[in-house]
């Protein structure tokens, strides 16, 4: 089973990516948005995929982290959410979903496509035991501040999501409240789309 590859990336496409690998094989797996908004101006870089194999059928999917990767194998378990419903649930903040678990926010799962109130209800039951939420360290997640961006890089980062056809505006408000380690477009691009 696959779960760690390091590629070239040879195609990139807003739900797709296809890598070729330093063996010669190539890969085609399955992406989300704030994963093709980290990875749009890259040529190669590593990756943590989560190989789903069953009775039909087997795809990639590709994470940022460890952490996502666990999170996603956790929501595909749970009956109703198969795995283009958990790639959108992923499309948030794997610690903003934590957080929404934890206070059992149903609100917040329910405006994410796909997620209606009774799967909402059931994923904050299934995980609300999970000791990766039990265990959230709140005040480290949520924490945040404003963060001075150079103009050439809010210039760039206004360009890529503007492109990406999201609202200028949302954009400029979400750049006023970055964590505090956010200080690059690699992190600053994923959070924005996570959260507009």
């Amino acid at each position: 089973m696959i779960s760690y590859i390091n590629w070239t990336i040879k195609n990139l496409e807003i739900n797709q990516v296809i890598i070729l690998t330093n063996f010669w094989i190539w890969y085609e797996i399955i992406i989300n948005e704030l994963i093709y908004s980290h990875i749009i101006n890259k040529k190669e870089a590593e990756l943590f995929v989560y190989h789903n194999i069953t009775e039909n059928w087997q795809n990639l999917f590709w994470f940022l982290s460890f952490e996502d990767r666990e999170f996603f194998k956790e929501l595909i378990k749970i009956s109703w959410v198969w795995w283009k419903v958990a790639q959108n649930i992923m499309s948030l903040w794997v610690s903003k979903l934590k957080i929404a678990i934890y206070e059992d926010d149903k609100k917040l799962i329910e405006s994410i496509k796909w997620v209606w109130k009774k799967m909402s209800e059931k994923i904050i039951l299934e995980l609300k035991d999970k000791d990766f939420i039990k265990n959230i360290n709140l005040q480290k997640e949520i924490k945040q501040k404003q963060v001075n961006i150079e103009k050439t890089t809010k210039d760039e980062i206004m360009s890529t999501l503007t492109i990406m056809w999201y609202n200028p505006k949302r954009v400029e408000e979400l750049l006023q409240t970055l964590p505090t380690d956010y200080d690059t477009i690699q992190k600053i691009i994923p959070f924005i789309i996570k959260n507009i």
